[in-house]
């Protein structure tokens, strides 16, 4: 609704924060709001506005909405709608005849309803019974699978538990990532900093076919559309991941309304060797880590939700990235600082 009527939303509070939305008048986002002056308003205020009362923005403090604990907040105004409802207070005549026309789905039988398997259920690992063959720690592969359908997922576990394989626990334990092609996914993402092999399915089939895990070289992961499209090389980037991570010795500032989540950020970043600050940085930290060489480098990276967080930032000159700054960088496994940075606000 927010966005719709042309706001800003922030799913946190700070003193940029113009307005507070509450359901009731407690909590610590209506107590700072009110030591910080942000008028707290009903949820009635925020229907009115979109259904067209823009005198409800100069309203903020009348006590229709600043009334809280409503039984309906979202209920609408009735005179804001009347022309809504108009369409309402003529009945519908449907004849006998066009009743008679209706042929409604015959009824399923209840001894067929239980037959049927919705093809979309989700395939669940617990399901599937653990491996029947023990291979050295060394020897054995930890597979993550990326961009299939659940079915198709259960399918290849259980021929990976067949050979002696295992599912891993996370990117950081995974050897080998099936995709059948690059895509941005959270597995995609954070496993390309840590895997040894990014591999097609056929792999999987070839070990089964052979009863054996074969060699991966045949079967590496190419997709010419999506390296043109990001200018990258995979194979080149699997190299220089397994050269060095690309975000050690690298702190990260990331502001909370970022997209993806934060903690999906966090993943990523972490998996390619960087650490993530859990405060945001005064412009005298971040001046101490630029001058001492000895310390990590900071880089901030935000959204253009979250700007008016780092005014402070844009007013000293220091560079705030978007999210692609570490998206594509693990991508292409690169530090790229001019593509991203956010430019100057006022």
């Amino acid at each position: 609704m927010a966005y719709l009527a042309g706001a800003k939303y922030t799913g946190y509070l700070c003193r940029s924060n113009t307005v507070l939305i509450c359901k009731e008048p407690t909590g610590l986002k209506y107590e700072k709001a009110k030591e910080w002056r942000i008028p707290c308003v009903n949820a009635q205020w925020l229907g009115d506005i979109l259904l067209g009362n823009f005198e409800a923005l100069r309203q903020i403090q009348y006590s229709r909405y600043t009334a809280f604990n409503l039984q309906d907040p979202f209920a609408p105004t009735q005179h804001l709608v009347v022309n809504m409802l108009d369409a309402w207070r003529v009945p519908l005549k449907v004849s006998p005849e066009l009743l008679m026309g209706v042929r409604l789905p015959p009824k399923v039988k209840q001894n067929e309803v239980t037959n049927i398997q919705p093809s979309s259920k989700r395939a669940r690992i617990e399901d599937i019974p653990p491996p029947t063959k023990k291979l050295t720690p060394e020897s054995t592969p930890f597979v993550l699978f990326t961009g299939f359908e659940p079915v198709q997922v259960q399918q290849y576990i259980k021929k990976l538990y067949i050979l002696g394989g295992e599912v891993a626990e996370s990117a950081k334990k995974c050897t080998h990532l099936i995709a059948s092609k690059v895509t941005r996914t959270v597995k995609f993402l954070t496993a390309i900093s840590v895997v040894k092999h990014i591999v097609t399915p056929e792999w999987l089939e070839e070990c089964f076919k052979c009863q054996k895990f074969v060699d991966e070289q045949n079967y590496i992961l190419r997709d010419a559309e999506a390296e043109v499209l990001f200018s990258f090389s995979l194979e080149e980037s699997l190299k220089r991941a397994h050269i060095s991570p690309l975000f050690k010795a690298k702190y990260f500032y990331i502001t909370p309304g970022i997209c993806p989540s934060l903690s999906t950020m966090k993943a990523i970043v972490e998996c390619a060797g960087g650490k993530v600050l859990p405060k945001q940085p005064s412009f005298r930290k971040l001046m101490e880590h630029k001058q001492n060489k000895s310390l990590s480098e900071i880089i901030l990276i935000s959204c253009e939700n979250d700007l008016h967080l780092c005014r402070e930032y844009f007013a000293r000159g220091i560079d705030v990235h978007n999210a692609e700054f570490v998206l594509t960088g693990v991508l292409t496994q690169t530090l790229d600082y001019e593509s991203y940075p956010f430019r100057k606000r006022t």
